[in-house]
């Protein structure tokens, strides 16, 4: 997911002890993120909805890890239509499986950073 090449070249004029801060924040946050979307499916708040989908999606491109970021771009795109239309032709389910592809392809994205994150303290 992370391509690490890429993290790299961003970051390679960054402190490392700023990269290793941004790595923890994204890592202790990320979940906490996840919640406000299940919780805005849940109330069918499309407003925040979109609105907590574009943060993250702002979080997850500062990583160089496309995939993620593609499935959250779609999925802000999605609450924005919802928004739009007043919630006409909402799907929880769809909605939840969505978010659900999201989240394990994050996860994946936040085990690759901490991978990353040794790499960086070990280099010392």
């Amino acid at each position: 997911m992370v391509n690490k090449q890429n993290f790299y070249e961003t970051y390679q004029f960054f402190d490392k002890s700023v990269i290793i801060e941004i790595i923890d924040i994204f890592i202790n946050e990320y979940a906490d993120r996840f919640e406000k979307l299940d919780k805005n499916i849940a109330d069918r708040d499309f407003q925040n909805m979109r609105f907590n989908a574009h943060s993250l999606k702002g979080v997850i491109a500062n990583f160089s890890a496309p995939v993620p970021l593609e499935m959250i771009r779609a999925y802000e795109k999605s609450a924005a239509a919802l928004l739009e239309n007043n919630g006409e032709g909402f799907d929880e389910a769809t909605m939840l499986r969505q978010l659900e592809d999201i989240k394990k392809a994050t996860k994946i994205m936040a085990d690759q950073l901490a991978e990353i994150k040794q790499e960086i303290l070990k280099k010392g």
